[in-house]
């Protein structure tokens, strides 16, 4: 039995040469340069936190005001620098804490809280980012000592590489 198949090829209609291949290649490298812009800036944004005391909850104030209290404590100078402390509380309150949230930060005495009791807080309210991040911007420079309690913060706290480069770009700069 022989069946006659006709010519596919010679049925084809014969198409006007276009830019279709031009086009499709632009779009591709277009494409491309948008998600290696996208994956380039990920790291960046990739873990969104604002600091605005005026939204947090009081446990969640006095949390944030315990870590920078014990920034300051942990950084050159420590806790008998009470111009630090008045930096600190100006930091402070530029984002938003009340006058009486930040009375701690006023006191002579040491902060009444241990790093572990924060840690504990923080993770307890998962603020453990804010709570770095309010770290981050009360110690401002870039010292030995501030980096080396900054890394042991972010371990304390539990956070991956990812976040903390994250705000370590957001909130350091």
């Amino acid at each position: 039995m022989n069946i006659d198949i006709p010519d596919l090829a010679a049925a084809a209609p014969v198409l006007p040469a276009t830019d279709a291949p031009r086009r499709d290649g632009v779009e591709a490298a277009l494409a491309l340069k948008v998600l290696l812009a996208h994956l380039a800036n990920f790291r960046q944004v990739s873990f969104p936190l604002t600091l605005d005391f005026r939204s947090f909850s009081a446990d969640e104030t006095r949390a944030a005001v315990n870590a920078a209290a014990l920034a300051v404590e942990a950084d050159e100078g420590g806790w008998a620098d009470g111009a630090r402390r008045r930096r600190a509380a100006e930091t402070l309150a530029r984002l938003g804490a009340a006058p009486a949230d930040l009375e701690p930060l006023g006191r002579p005495e040491e902060p009444a809280q241990s790093l572990g009791e924060m840690v504990r807080e923080a993770q307890r309210l998962d603020r453990a980012a804010h709570a770095y991040a309010v770290s981050l911007l009360v110690l401002g420079r870039r010292s030995v000592l501030a980096q080396s309690y900054l890394a042991y913060l972010a371990a304390r706290l539990g956070l991956t590489a990812n976040v903390v480069g994250s705000l370590n770009r957001r909130f350091r700069g």
